[in-house]
């Protein structure tokens, strides 16, 4: 009987080591998404992703001046300096429309539409 409770115990424990070791997102289940900025626009505007995968923003700022690529609802804020590129990981999101702005460009704004 103690022989199988340690057998038992052990097993629980390699199978729970190897679980701690798995991924728990690979790379081909995040979206990327690219966004450019010029002349103080985001290009695409509005971009869509699927509900419940991981996005990653792919932000290259064309314009001459830093852009803060922020938003509320998906919770980042970042500055993309001149001519220079950002990557943003976001968490998966339930469906909706998530708004992303220029903080340093109040005009500047942009949607993350989740289906």
């Amino acid at each position: 009987m103690m022989k199988r409770v340690v057998l038992t115990a052990a097993a629980l424990l390699a199978a729970g080591t190897l679980a701690s070791l798995a991924p728990a997102v690979s790379a081909d289940d995040t979206l990327t998404i690219e966004i450019t900025v010029k002349d103080h626009q985001f290009t695409p505007a509005e971009a869509k992703a699927p509900a419940g995968k991981p996005i990653v923003f792919k932000v290259k700022n064309h314009d001459s001046a830093p852009i803060e690529f922020e938003s509320d609802p998906l919770e980042f804020e970042t500055v993309v300096k001149p001519n220079t590129e950002g990557l943003i990981k976001v968490k998966p999101q339930k469906a909706g429309r998530y708004e992303f702005f220029d903080d340093l460009h109040q005009a500047t704004k942009g949607y993350l539409v989740v289906e």
